[in-house]
């Protein structure tokens, strides 16, 4: 299943279709139901678990899942429960009062051990504690991506904040990159920018979309 659009409505300009593509999806989000997506987040992260690139990742960088986004709490709990070394972001350029403190978006990965390595962070979305140990772009294995949409073709758009499009840069070219989707507001086609990058894998409940490298 894919989100229908009248494409005839899609602006010409990648910058602008990729702002009218964030409303038209986070409008079809509006649309679903809380079932639904429990439902969709369960499936989707037995489908990650699944993964055998996530069985032979040691570090694995997630995120914390807020609003309607595909949860990740209990994947998060099942992969400490694995003996991964789960990190976090936490954002660097935000201080403890919110101002910013650096004109670029910038994030580091920290290790966390369960949510007792919480606490209120940036854009309301917990984040580890400032005391927890830094983790280097280098030894990450696997990194489990948020987004706005994706498509069956491995394209991400995400918030437009701009602090993975900068993160990923730094990761080694053999880490696995997975964007967390619902089906249903799954494109068929999202507009990229030439700096843009697919991701290793897109991942629904109904299926795994992989980019033929």
């Amino acid at each position: 299943m894919a989100i229908k659009v009248n494409k005839d409505e899609i602006p010409k300009t990648v910058i602008e279709a990729k702002r009218w593509w964030r409303r038209e999806i986070r409008r079809a989000l509006s649309e679903t139901d809380e079932a639904y997506r429990t439902s969709a987040t369960a499936s989707i992260a037995l489908n990650t678990l699944c993964l055998k690139e996530l069985d032979k990742a040691e570090t694995v960088f997630a995120y914390f899942s807020v609003g309607k986004e595909v949860g990740t709490l209990a994947l998060i709990s099942k992969l400490l429960e694995k003996g991964k070394r789960v990190c976090l972001p936490l954002c660097t350029d935000i201080d403890k009062d919110g101002n910013k403190v650096s004109a670029s978006p910038d994030m580091e990965a920290r290790l966390i051990r369960g949510a007792e390595d919480l606490v209120p962070g940036a854009y309301n979305i917990p984040e580890p504690a400032p005391d927890t140990e830094i983790v280097q772009p280098g030894d990450i294995d696997m990194v489990i991506l948020p987004c706005v949409g994706c498509d069956k073709s491995c394209r991400r758009i995400g918030h437009g904040r701009g602090y993975y499009d900068k993160f990923l840069e730094s990761l080694r070219d053999d880490c696995f990159k997975a964007a967390l989707c619902y089906d249903a507001v799954l494109a068929d086609e999202l507009p990229v920018e030439e700096h843009d990058q697919p991701v290793d894998a897109v991942i629904t409940e109904d299926a795994v979309y992989r980019w033929r490298r």
